[in-house]
């Protein structure tokens, strides 16, 4: 891994190029706003990079702080289609689709398909809104999915699509 990955994955980076480890794969986080949170080990071959975005106080429309989320899933054994994995994902946490997209806004250079979904988590009876893209590097399923509370969405959307839109 470069050191620019390596930074990235140990704090954070304003406007640098990472790349997730085992891939060819880079994006850019747009500012010093988002902090790596951890990784965690998927048993099927893989991992999560889970990073907040801590930019400026979010404030949802029952007054609680929301932070702002981006999760990177990485699956080196998979084996299926694109569309097998939005729905492997979608029978874990089933989510209402507001939007598919398979060019423009929110994906990656590298092609793909995205959504952007909504639910309400029942352990805090919030909603929730996130854009979710899946595209496939060298054998590789790798899912880019960014997440906030339905009504601070809007507010958040330009900083989703600014980091999808770096992802090479």
């Amino acid at each position: 891994m470069g050191l620019l990955g390596i930074m990235g994955l140990m704090g954070h980076v304003a406007q640098a190029q990472l790349t997730i480890p085992g891939t060819s794969v880079t994006y850019r986080l747009n500012n010093e706003d988002w902090r790596y949170l951890r990784t965690f080990e998927l048993p099927e071959g893989g991992n999560i990079y889970l990073y907040c975005y801590t930019g400026h106080v979010l404030v949802d429309q029952v007054g609680d702080t929301v932070l702002p989320f981006l999760r990177i899933y990485v699956n080196k054994n998979y084996d299926g289609d694109l569309y097998e994995l939005a729905y492997e994902r979608y029978e874990q946490q089933p989510y209402q689709s507001l939007d598919e997209y398979t060019k423009g806004d929110g994906l990656p250079a590298k092609g793909g398909i995205g959504y952007i979904g909504a639910y309400t988590n029942p352990a805090d009876e919030k909603d929730y809104q996130f854009r979710m893209t899946y595209f496939m590097d060298k054998g590789t399923a790798v899912e880019f999915r960014l997440e906030t509370t339905r009504d601070t969405f809007e507010e958040m959307d330009f900083e989703f699509k600014d980091i999808l839109s770096s992802i090479k």
